[in-house]
This record gives structure tokens, C-alpha cells and sequence, in this order.
């Protein structure tokens, strides 16, 4: 898939700012959302929630994009996983990353 399949969109509110991702987060589309994610938290973003309710796929730099966000946070407010697909899930789980961030159903 191509980074142009990947799509990301910010809704941002008075208590959070949610990221939506759908299509595959993979080392053609990570960089962009990392930069994207630090970007909003360098704007002052403390609650940032990442929906994964429309991604396909994500693989190792995918991961490392919202690990790289998660450690920007630390300290100043917190990032939170929302409705990960069972593909994606399962990769959270594998990789040991369910016990290290926020998950919610």
C-alpha cells in the first residue's frame, strides 16, 4: 500500500484531541504521522487519543511513530489507544505493548 492509502484525520476538542487513522500504517506513511503527532503535542496537546477503529495494519515503525508520541507525552498528559481492530490488536499483544499503553475497547 502506498502512503497516499493512508489517511489521518484531527478532531480536536477542549479535552482531547483525537487522531483518527485508517488504510495501513507502515514505513511509507510512519514519518508522516510521527511528525504529525509531535506537532500537535508541541502545539500543546496533553490528551491525545489515537482511533484505530479504520486501520488495516500497522507494522514495527508504525508502532514506533506513536511510542515516539507516547514518550513526548510523558510527564505531560497522556496518549490513549482507542478501539484497535483485531489485527491490530493482536500486534499490540504480540509486540508486549498492551501492558505499556492505553488501551481502550
Amino acid at each position: 500500500m502506498r502512503a497516499e492509502d493512508f489517511h489521518t484525520e484531527v478532531s480536536i476538542s477542549q479535552s482531547e484531541t483525537v487522531v483518527a487513522l485508517s488504510g495501513e500504517l507502515d514505513v511509507a506513511s510512519s514519518q508522516g504521522l510521527s511528525e504529525e503527532l509531535i506537532n500537535l503535542i508541541d502545539d500543546g496537546t496533553t490528551e491525545l487519543v489515537i482511533d484505530l477503529a479504520q486501520l488495516a495494519f500497522i507494522d514495527s515503525t508504525g508502532l514506533s511513530a506513536i511510542l515516539r508520541a507516547n514518550k513526548k507525552l510523558d510527564g505531560k498528559g497522556q496518549l490513549v489507544l482507542r478501539q484497535p481492530t483485531p489485527l491490530v490488536r493482536q500486534v499490540l499483544e504480540v509486540t508486549g505493548l498492551t501492558g505499556a499503553l492505553r488501551i481502550e475497547p
